[in-house]
């Protein structure tokens, strides 16, 4: 999918360049607007240092001003920018049309998530108006160890990963939430097992997901779809028909990305490690 990330030497990386990079990290992660006392807190540096990494950003168009609040956004250039990860992921290409059907075809939320250094990262939401139950922006990251997508990249990745996304103290979000390592370990095996994972209210509750893997021609797992609604919805009478929909629909995309099932029982991974 060409998710990589290019490792560099920090002798070799320009501090500067990097300083304008995070910036740009904070005011993504940023509800609104952020002052120039407020950006040099949060980097750690005096006000002018700020000053001079604010000003080359707006020199490039990243960043702009406001006249009477003189107060700093991001511009679209950085949409543009970020979009492109999605005009050139092929997993998104050869998903969406599939989510689209699934989404109508089923009334409920659909979503695309990749591995991304030990949470989801979202590439795309879909649902009819009236089952926007949970929608999840763009581009949104929310951890693994607690949602459905998560578990499912969980599932097929190293057990150090396994224990970096669950961290020494993870936060119980709900009462569902699993937060034990060993615990864990026998649900992934499961997953593993059954070819997909549930989200029983583990991250926001009285909301339940129900995913799926997503393989490319190398059979190696590389996002993760799921479909989302409340308890009601997901109700374990209709827990297996969820289940079968989602599986459907992941291997379609996945046969679109060249992978191709030797047997019916695809998904599983006999070879996984927990």
């Amino acid at each position: 999918m060409g998710t990589g990330v290019i490792k560099v030497k920090r002798s070799s990386a320009m501090p500067s360049a990097l300083r304008c990079l995070r910036l740009l990290e904070i005011m993504a992660g940023h509800p609104c607007d952020i002052s120039l006392t407020e950006i040099a807190c949060a980097l750690s540096v005096p006000t002018s240092s700020a000053h001079r990494i604010i000003s080359t950003l707006i020199s490039a168009g990243f960043i702009d001003q406001d006249s009477s609040t003189r107060r700093y956004s991001l511009t679209g250039k950085v949409l543009w920018i970020g979009t492109a990860f999605l005009r050139q992921a092929e997993v998104y290409r050869s998903t969406y049309g599939a989510m689209q059907r699934l989404a109508q075809r089923a009334e409920i939320m659909v979503h695309l998530g990749v591995w991304d250094d030990g949470t989801v990262l979202y590439l795309h939401t879909t649902g009819p108006p009236q089952s926007l139950y949970r929608f999840t922006d763009i581009g949104e990251r929310q951890p693994a160890y607690c949602t459905a997508l998560g578990k499912v990249l969980l599932a097929y990745r190293s057990p150090e990963e396994v224990r970096r996304a669950l961290g020494d103290r993870p936060r119980r979000h709900t009462d569902t939430t699993i937060t034990s390592l060993p615990e864990m370990n026998e649900e992934l095996q499961k997953i593993r097992e059954t070819g997909y994972a549930v989200d029983n209210g583990e991250q926001f509750p009285n909301v339940r997901c129900v995913a799926a893997p997503i393989r490319n021609e190398h059979r190696e797992v590389i996002a993760a779809l799921s479909i989302s609604g409340s308890l009601q919805q997901f109700a374990d009478a209709r827990l297996s028909e969820f289940a079968n929909l989602v599986q459907e629909t992941a291997l379609k995309a996945s046969i679109q990305l060249g992978f191709r099932p030797i047997a019916l029982n695809w998904i599983s991974d006999s070879s996984a490690t927990s």
